[in-house]
């Protein structure tokens, strides 16, 4: 086999240009649904929470964002032009702006309405998404600046925080709560986070694959049980929910950009470690000629779709790791499974009864679900550093942790001295994420 067309990787039943008949494409199809349809739904929902959009906003978000995965997987899977890998990738909202978004947001005027607010932060993402779109014409000096272990000690430190912000909800949710409900939270809590964690350490993979969603929906029926939660009742008269374009006037902030940025460097080279990894189980090429144009492709498709996401109402999309798992659970990796799933998604997201279900989740269930996401974020984080830089890795880590969590009480104590630290230097070393991920870059070259 020539060198530019090694491939390693499982077995497989059906490969990317095989066609599988209808019921085993339906099954495989509903197989990356049951996978990812959490996280898809969960992510848009924390964001428009933390960023505090209104319930019919969010539940705009929501339906726009599952329409959105699916419009984005199809061209991801289908390879439009150069934009798209032409792989089975799958494509949704990403975890990695919850925490940012919402930064981005407390430093913007107080007095900014909500469609403004949703204005900036749309806008910002859309140039965030053309800068991806700009950068993945040059993969190879990103991989040179934004190497694993930057990569690895962002995540870790995103979902620390994250994992605190999710922590520090659950608390203010359980002290709040009156006698009566006290228990029965605490009770919702532990038991979702009981049954996720139970089946993510089992040894079979099918069991690990579906956690989270099993997991919320066995707190749904405990919390029905000890309080009497029930799931709104759709209204069969309801229109289809339909995409609007520009549903908010897109504004840029340079402000917003400087928080995002560094979220968004991580976020690429999240996708070129997806890509990589489904062309390994797709049985493609992970080196030479065809391997780079899937891959800039697939880089050149996140940023397109974040730009389409900004456009529609919904916010930056990025590669999904978990379909990865299910190719090598299934054998198979058709493209034609891609586009019965972009279908599914979008057909979900046409109905209003799903995102007002998803809006209605309680708290108790949803905070356990999310520090559960956001622990294995962090953890993800870890085992891309020990991976890849072992001893190295861990001192950059540290190096970036005490870094950014110190430089936060720098602007006050200059300002006790009497130097007032310039705004936007002042906005950037409030948020750890961003300044971790530029010191783990310097950090990264200096330590040996």
């Amino acid at each position: 086999m020539p060198e530019d067309r090694e491939v390693v990787g499982p077995s497989l039943i059906f490969g990317l240009n095989d066609r599988p008949d209808a019921a085993k494409t339906f099954l495989a199809a509903a197989a990356h649904l049951f996978a990812i349809v959490a996280s898809i739904l969960t992510a848009p929902l924390l964001i428009a929470r933390a960023v505090g959009l209104d319930s019919e906003a969010t539940q705009y978000v929501i339906s726009a964002s599952l329409v959105v995965s699916g419009i984005a997987t199809f061209i991801q899977t289908f390879r439009i032009g150069i934009v798209g890998s032409g792989l089975l990738a799958v494509q949704g909202t990403s975890f990695a702006f919850i925490g940012t978004m919402a930064y981005a947001a407390s430093q913007l005027p107080p007095t900014t309405s909500q469609e403004e607010l949703l204005g900036v932060l749309l806008g910002t993402a859309a140039v965030g998404g053309g800068m991806i779109v700009f950068l993945s014409f040059f993969l190879d000096t990103v991989r040179r600046v934004i190497t694993p272990t930057v990569t690895g000690v962002t995540i870790c430190l995103l979902g620390l925080s994250l994992l605190w912000s999710a922590l520090g909800n659950s608390w203010r949710l359980l002290s709040m709560a009156s006698d009566d409900e006290l228990l029965p939270l605490t009770f919702e809590w532990l038991f979702t986070l009981g049954i996720i964690t139970l089946l993510a350490t089992r040894n079979n993979p099918y069991a690990r694959l579906v956690c989270v969603p099993t997991g919320l929906f066995a707190g749904l029926i405990l919390a029905a049980i000890l309080r009497g939660w029930s799931m709104p009742t759709p209204n069969l008269d309801e229109e289809l929910f339909l995409l609007q374009i520009m549903p908010v006037s897109l504004k840029f902030s340079p402000v917003a950009l400087l928080v995002l940025l560094p979220i968004f460097l991580v976020s690429l080279t999240e996708t070129i470690g997806d890509i990589t990894a489904t062309s390994l189980v797709s049985k493609q090429p992970i080196k030479g000629k065809e391997y780079f144009v899937r891959l800039r492709g697939g880089v050149l498709g996140d940023g397109f779709n974040t730009i389409l996401a900004s456009l529609l109402g919904a916010f930056p999309n990025t590669t999904f790791s978990q379909n990865n798992a299910v190719i090598r659970l299934t054998g198979i990796a058709s493209r034609q499974v891609g586009y019965l799933l972009a279908l599914f998604l979008i057909v979900l997201g046409s109905i209003p009864a799903v995102s007002s279900l998803v809006v209605n989740i309680p708290g108790s269930v949803l905070n356990s679900t999310t520090a559960f996401l956001f622990a294995m974020i962090a953890y993800t984080g870890l085992e891309i550093v020990r991976a890849h830089a072992k001893q190295k890795g861990l001192r950059v880590l540290i190096v970036s942790i005490y870094g950014a969590f110190g430089l936060i009480f720098l602007p006050e104590l200059l300002l006790s001295l009497g130097i007032e630290t310039p705004a936007y230097a002042s906005i950037l070393l409030g948020f750890p994420v961003a300044t971790g991920a530029l010191i783990a870059i310097v950090a990264d070259k200096l330590i040996h």
